[in-house]
């Protein structure tokens, strides 16, 4: 009898394993004749070592609880079911006990053994708390995870989100819990993102991982996410689940984009600079050169990048020129090349013809070492011959008059030119952020140099025709900040009989230049163009009148957004607009300002500083 048993329990091993509850089989004497890992767990002790004891002897703190039900079922043969104990073991917590004892019967009907099924409440609990509060961890981790993370069955179905994505959206989980996940908000912009995502799930659906950048909707507007979706698979091979994840990358979108907004900027800057414009590594070879240089030394492109640069080099000067490159790079400096001295540089077709050049040393590009600026001089040189045949053939008084516009033309206008050069040359390797303010202050320069080029022009040293220089003056800032915009300027209410002082005019000029500068940068918002690409377009109006008591009245309007009132002259972060007041100062003028609609300056002063 007792060998039948055994038999059976070894066959009922097989089934045990795979129980979710605690089982053993005991013979009369209450011996273990089989157990599983579950109750082995339960009792602390490993399954193997229970074989053959008795529980009194394997649990000698619980047994005196159980031993009057074991002994029930082996002397009546009635099960015990579904009866609840607990105990307090040494370990000082108490544990909570569910089981049922049924008797094992022979052919006879005689009780051979007990059928022991047994749940520890307490170990149950205690994993399923350690379940939850895992799941509740992982959701909490998700919910506060700067990306988007969701559950979809097999068939795209969206289960759950965490918080990121509903929130942005505006959305509750309720709002897309059982949608498809291709109808839910984020992708309702636009039908051909939504068909995206529809074919990315259709891809998992087959096992095949997807990702790409696509532009998902939310509460305040439209971000661009890195997205990807995977199918997860069961223990049996089984598609269970399709898992949609997202990063958001619109500031990183953004920055790309700046990038190549900046390098083609540098481009357009680079190629249409006036002089010739060659970079040279640090072995002497042309790594990179503008349009300007191509034009002056009769090359393509192809043929001067990568040639050493003595392929510009006369001849004779070849040898010289290697040496003095070496002697160079060993003390670098921003300067100009061979001072004092004529230079002649060569052409494609061996022609030689007069330059100047200036080199700019550019510290820590590994592409880039010197920055050669080409000025051809024939012209000038030509020019140059000219006047002096024209000086020596004047007469006396005139000799020292042109003497002294000489003198201004090379002192002021050469200066302020080199020190717009140097700022232009500066700005290339600048960061982004500080481009825009060396192009504000290269405009300043350049604005002092006009009025010494119109002086120069006029032949008049005490004035200059006023209409004349604010129409060069907004040419020029046009050109220099916002050479490709559409904003238009009007000049017909401009009196062009008016003359200004020349003590006046450079405060008049910068002012202006700050106005028309700050139309141009916040001013005007874009607007669909003729082919419905977005623009910056509008109108900036200048007007000038002599008033019947001696002064003029200068208008500067535009037909942009107007100014905020938080905006105030003087004061905030801009340098143009703490300058206006002084500017205004320094004429002794009289500003009313007009903020809607559009933006409106309107100065009035006298034009000659005596008057005042």
């Amino acid at each position: 009898m007792e060998q039948d048993v055994r038999l059976k329990a070894q066959a009922f091993d097989l089934m045990m394993a795979q129980l979710p509850v605690g089982v053993a089989l005991l013979d009369r004497q209450q011996r273990y004749l089989s157990i599983n890992e579950r109750l082995a767990q339960f009792h602390g002790i490993p399954a193997a070592a229970h074989l053959g004891q008795t529980v009194a002897r394997m649990l000698p703190e619980l047994y005196p609880v159980i031993a009057p039900l074991l002994n029930q079922v082996l002397e009546t043969g009635q099960p015990q079911l579904n009866f609840e104990i607990s105990n307090n073991p040494a370990h000082d917590h108490t544990e909570h006990w569910f089981g049922s004892y049924l008797p094992l019967l022979d052919a006879a009907q005689q009780v051979e053994g007990v059928l022991v099924i047994a749940l520890n409440q307490t170990m149950e609990w205690g994993v399923q708390q350690r379940r939850q509060q895992d799941l509740d961890k992982l959701r909490r981790v998700l919910d506060n995870m700067f990306a988007f993370v969701g559950i979809l069955t097999p068939d795209g179905t969206l289960q759950d989100a965490n918080r990121p994505p509903l929130e942005m959206a505006g959305l509750t989980l309720a709002d897309v819990q059982q949608k498809k996940f291709w109808d839910c908000f984020w992708w309702s912009h636009d039908p051909a993102v939504a068909e995206q995502i529809h074919q990315a799930v259709q891809r998992a659906q087959l096992g095949i991982v997807s990702r790409f950048d696509v532009r998902a909707r939310m509460l305040h507007g439209i971000i661009d996410v890195d997205f990807m979706l995977a199918p997860v698979y069961d223990d049996d091979g089984h598609l269970c689940n399709l898992i949609p994840s997202g990063i958001e990358i619109t500031d990183r979108k953004s920055s790309e984009q700046q990038l190549i907004d900046s390098e083609l900027r540098f481009r357009r800057v680079f190629d249409s600079v006036a002089d010739g414009l060659i970079s040279v590594d640090r072995y002497g070879h042309i790594s990179l050169v503008n349009s300007r240089a191509l034009e002056m030394f009769g090359y393509q492109q192809q043929e001067m990048i990568g040639q050493p640069i003595e392929l510009l080099v006369p001849q004779d000067k070849i040898s010289g020129h290697h040496q003095s490159r070496q002697q160079y790079l060993q003390n670098p400096s921003t300067r100009p090349m061979a001072e004092l001295k004529e230079l002649f540089a060569r052409r494609r077709d061996g022609s030689l013809f007069p330059v100047e050049i200036g080199l700019t040393y550019l510290e820590g590009d590994s592409n880039v070492s010197v920055l050669a600026t080409v000025t051809d001089v024939t012209d000038a040189k030509a020019i140059q011959r000219d006047l002096q045949q024209i000086v020596h053939d004047k007469s006396t008084l005139l000799a020292e008059r042109t003497a002294l516009l000489n003198e201004v033309h090379h002192r002021v206008k050469n200066n302020l030119q080199v020190m717009s050069s140097l700022l232009s040359l500066q700005s290339r390797n600048a960061p982004a952020e500080l481009k825009q303010a060396f192009a504000e202050s290269q405009m300043r320069v350049r604005t002092m140099a006009l009025t010494h080029q119109l002086l120069y022009e006029n032949h008049n040293f005490s004035s200059v025709p006023l209409a004349v220089y604010l129409e060069q003056l907004c040419r020029l800032i046009q050109q220099t900040l916002a050479p490709t915009s559409q904003i238009r300027f009007s000049y017909s209410g401009l009196d062009q009989a008016l003359l200004l002082d020349l003590e006046l005019t450079i405060p008049c000029g910068l002012l202006v230049n700050e106005v028309v500068t700050n139309s141009l940068k916040h001013a005007f918002a874009a607007r669909p163009g003729p082919d419905g690409n977005m623009q910056v377009r509008g109108q900036v109006s200048l007007a000038l009148q002599a008033l019947a008591d001696g002064r003029y009245q200068l208008e500067i309007s535009d037909d942009g957004i107007g100014m905020p009132e938080s905006v105030q002259l003087g004061s905030g972060a801009s340098m143009g607009m703490q300058l206006i007041p002084a500017f205004i100062a320094q004429l002794n003028a009289e500003l009313q300002l007009q903020r809607q609609p559009g933006t409106c300056y309107r100065i009035s002063f006298y034009p000659q500083k005596e008057a005042r």
